[in-house]
């Protein structure tokens, strides 16, 4: 038999609309560090250089609009009251108290069944024949309204993807650092042609990041692991939890595989 030595990131790897995914590798010659083109979301792992040396997670991303940083999450969804609005919960069930609080916060107005209804069809026109969703105009037709307030200006906003955010970026050693554009920082990326998912007898040694010194190995089907599970946690148990990390924070790991030849004794 042959050997086949790969070295690349440990990764959990599914697709989409698969149901579980398998435990693999990815080639560390198709790994590459880009400039996104897309801006950047909340809780985005990024690097500081091409090469990748320092990583951090990003939150609070912001996005240029009209002179002004803007926060690309409208910061009302995270407001209790939102939660307890007719925005959220509809006309029937919302607290309009919460709604008076929340135009007055961030500064917008709401439009509500009546008001609607009063604009298009004429005060004295119509009457609620479901409360706040449905009105029967005084012709006998029946119109539904939905239920739920418009705003102006439109809350809660969204804001189209920009090829240009600022976030700040909590870095791996510890530091703190706000208003960094993401032009100025690097993504991982990697091509599918790298992608390689584990066999039950491949040996892999697992490296520390620095140092790359050996911190666990073993053969796949003895430490054990389960190659394809339908969750997480199925692919680990109680005493292979270390490896749960590894595969989750994307340790530079070895890999050793048997490559079986035939012999052609023709």
């Amino acid at each position: 038999m042959k050997e086949k030595q790969l070295k690349g990131k440990l990764h959990l790897h599914s697709e989409q609309g698969m149901e579980g995914g398998y435990l693999s590798l990815i080639d560390i010659k198709f790994i590459d560090f880009k400039v996104p083109i897309h801006g950047l979301q909340e809780n985005r792992k990024v690097y500081d250089s091409k090469y990748g040396l320092r990583n951090g997670i990003t939150s609070n991303p912001e996005m240029l609009l009209k002179g002004s940083w803007i926060p690309l999450r409208d910061p009302m969804l995270d407001d209790p009251d939102y939660r307890i609005s007719s925005l959220w919960l509809g006309e029937e069930r919302g607290d309009f108290e919460a709604d008076k609080r929340l135009m007055k916060k961030y500064r917008f107005k709401l439009f509500y069944t009546e008001d609607k209804a009063n604009q298009t069809y004429g005060v004295g026109n119509w009457k609620f024949t479901k409360p706040y969703s449905e009105i029967q105009l005084n012709s006998g037709e029946i119109i539904m309204m939905g239920g739920t307030p418009e705003s102006s200006p439109s809350r809660p906003y969204s804001i189209p993807t920009s090829d240009l955010v600022r976030v700040t970026v909590e870095w791996s050693d510890g530091t703190i650092e706000e208003k960094r554009l993401s032009n100025s920082l690097y993504i991982e990326s990697w091509s599918y042609e790298g992608l390689h998912r584990l066999n039950e007898d491949d040996f892999i040694k697992v490296l520390e990041p620095s140092s790359e010194e050996i911190i666990c190995q073993g053969i796949v089907n003895k430490i054990p692991l389960r190659i394809f599970s339908q969750t997480l946690e199925g692919h680990f148990n109680q005493d292979t939890l270390n490896w749960r990390n590894f595969f989750r924070q994307g340790y530079i790991a070895e890999v050793i595989r048997e490559i079986k030849t035939t012999t052609n004794n023709g």
